[in-house]
């Protein structure tokens, strides 16, 4: 505070102006210092924040009469309470909040402004619980670090879908929501809806938050379908001028950011300046994880809305990579990045310089298992917001549980350094010895069966027995891999209960058209042996017809198996799954 700010403090916190309730003329009104923390260079984008008129009440009021040399009058909206002081209540205001809040993007959004900075500490309550932003637009700095931040420094108008999650995620658990960094990248999105997940709100409202806090910003809920759960005038809006709009905001905030770019470090990064974009570069090869769950919002009722489009997911959003060792063929190349994005994506430890003869690339054949497994669990859940079906529910329990019994029987093989991945032993003794990311690889497998286990009895296991709930049937009671949550045997034990549950699978998905579909049915065959599939004495068999298929004498990497997954088509996934079919159930064939 300088010496020449009168009134008193607010309640109100900013990141770009010091906030105080002031007297003129007999009228209080909220008075806006500038803070002198903030750049000059901003000053541009002052003007436009701070003289924004309009005629929403949950947009705050500039009142230009009563501004003084040191300030700027906002209108005072009488006794109001700040929206962290509402914790937990009922899910009819929660509703009414989020359709007021969004009122007021449209509003902003229709005149090329951004929301950007609106949080908790400055969104009051008048009238009882009618919201009202007192922060917005370009100037102030943002409190929080939204998860594209972390490798993709361009931000557009998504971003005010998730800081809408953020402040939903408050008013429901009670908590403030935890911040993306490079060390939790992997695990914060699944313990946030493991935090969700765990309210007394409808499920509704659950699947509608974690639709909008979805850290790959393209699997967002987006503003349509927002928009059609509350109002009609947005719906017109967003389906109509919000497109010209939004190429608007996205140029302003482009330019904006350059002026306090922010990356939260887990290792050491250098950051280079290229004709106004930001390249980021990881110094250091090490193991990246992310885990993108996409929640079904397209059934989510909060008011009855139309049918909306698919969500997408064109991109995954992952810390960029460094150059690769292996040289694949052309049509690889242009698509390497997005290969590797992929893996560690769904790898429990990788990393993209190996070489194809390396001690490493056997492991990362073993590790696909669980990214196998993984990817299929995924493509399952979002396949349940199109048809849905018991057996779907049975099929997710399935994967996560083994995914469990195979991990432990990994980590239990490791912590005794046993040589399990067909390497020469000698060899295997010196790299367990030397290699430091073997014993980092230990580590992060030990910390993921942890956290698996943790959510499949807090969440997976739960889920399942909703889904015999709500398909009203009774659980089976002497099965052990569909009633035993709390202790974990051998893939043996369970090989018959888990293979029964994915045959059963299968049979559905022969009856659905279209590429997911095909390489579902695919995934969930080669997960029957998801054992042994991948053994390295087997592999070149197993994979021969990919081998085939992209040119190659033999598989040489996982890369070689993602970029088939990825990349091939309805007929390359049927004509895999029926020759793989023919070699592992030939007495099936006709």
């Amino acid at each position: 505070m300088n010496n020449n700010q009168i009134g008193e403090s607010s309640r109100i916190k900013s990141m770009a102006f010091d906030i105080r309730e002031v007297s003129n003329q007999g009228q209080k009104y909220f008075a806006y210092y500038q803070k002198n923390t903030m750049k000059k260079e901003l000053e541009k984008y002052l003007v436009q924040d701070l003289n924004f008129t309009h005629n929403c009440k949950n947009l705050r009021k500039y009142k230009k009469s009563a501004d003084s040399h040191d300030y700027k009058a906002f209108e005072y909206e009488g006794e109001y309470k700040i929206l962290r002081d509402l914790i937990k209540p009922k899910e009819e205001t929660i509703l009414k909040i989020i359709s007021d809040i969004v009122s007021a993007l449209m509003i902003l959004h229709s005149n090329q402004i951004i929301g950007r900075c609106f949080n908790i500490d400055n969104i009051i309550l008048v009238n009882g619980y009618t919201p009202v932003l007192m922060e917005f637009g370009y100037y102030p700095k943002m409190d929080y670090i939204v998860p594209e931040q972390l490798y993709n420094t361009q931000l557009n108008e998504k971003i005010d879908i998730f800081l809408l999650g953020r402040v939903i995620y408050y008013l429901t658990v009670g908590k403030e929501l935890p911040i993306y960094n490079l060390n939790n990248f992997g695990e914060l999105e699944e313990k946030i809806n493991m935090a969700i997940a765990e309210t007394n709100y409808t499920q509704n409202l659950k699947i509608f938050m974690q639709g909008l806090l979805q850290k790959n910003r393209n699997s967002r809920i987006d503003y349509i379908k927002i928009a059609q759960k509350f109002d009609s005038k947005l719906l017109s809006f967003y389906q109509n001028q919000f497109q010209r709009c939004s190429i608007i905001i996205s140029e302003t905030i482009k330019v904006r950011q350059e002026y306090d770019i922010e990356i939260q470090e887990s290792a050491p990064f250098f950051i280079n300046n290229t004709h106004n974009n930001i390249i980021i570069c990881q110094q250091n090869k090490g193991p990246y994880v992310s885990s993108i769950q996409q929640p079904n919002v397209s059934k989510i009722n909060l008011n009855p809305p139309n049918t909306p489009p698919d969500i997408s997911d064109d991109e995954n959003l992952l810390p960029p990579m460094i150059k690769t060792l292996y040289n694949m063929n052309q049509s690889m190349v242009m698509d390497q990045e997005e290969i590797n994005k992929e893996l560690l994506n769904i790898l429990p430890f990788y990393f993209e310089s190996f070489d194809k003869y390396s001690i490493w690339n056997n492991i990362f054949f073993s590790l696909y298992r669980f990214g196998l497994l993984k990817k299929l669990n995924e493509m399952i859940i979002n396949f349940k917001k199109l048809s849905d079906d018991l057996c779907l529910w049975k099929a997710c329990f399935a994967l996560s549980k083994i995914s469990i019994v195979l991990k432990q029987e990994l980590v239990n093989d490791l912590n005794q350094d046993k040589n399990i991945f067909s390497i020469d032993q000698q060899d295997w003794k010196e790299f367990v010895t030397k290699d430091k990311d073997y014993k980092k690889m230990k580590q992060k497998l030990q910390l993921d069966l942890n956290q698996e286990k943790s959510i499949f009895i807090g969440l997976t296991f739960s889920q399942l027995y909703k889904g015999y709930q709500i398909f009203k049937q009774q659980p089976p009671q002497n099965d052990d891999f569909l009633n035993n949550n709390l202790t974990y045997g051998i893939f043996e034990e369970y090989k018959i209960s888990y293979r029964g549950i994915l045959v059963e699978s299968i049979c559905f998905f022969e009856k659905c058209l279209g590429k997911e579909s095909s390489l579902i049915k695919l995934l969930l065959l080669i997960c029957l042996k998801i054992n042994n599939i991948l053994d390295l004495d087997v592999i070149q068999e197993n994979f021969q017809y990919v081998a085939q298929v992209l040119n190659f004498k033999q598989v040489n990497t996982v890369k070689e198996l993602e970029f088939f997954f990825e990349n091939k088509n309805e007929i390359h996934f049927d004509e895999f799954y029926n020759k793989l079919k023919d070699k592992f159930f030939p007495q099936n064939q006709q």
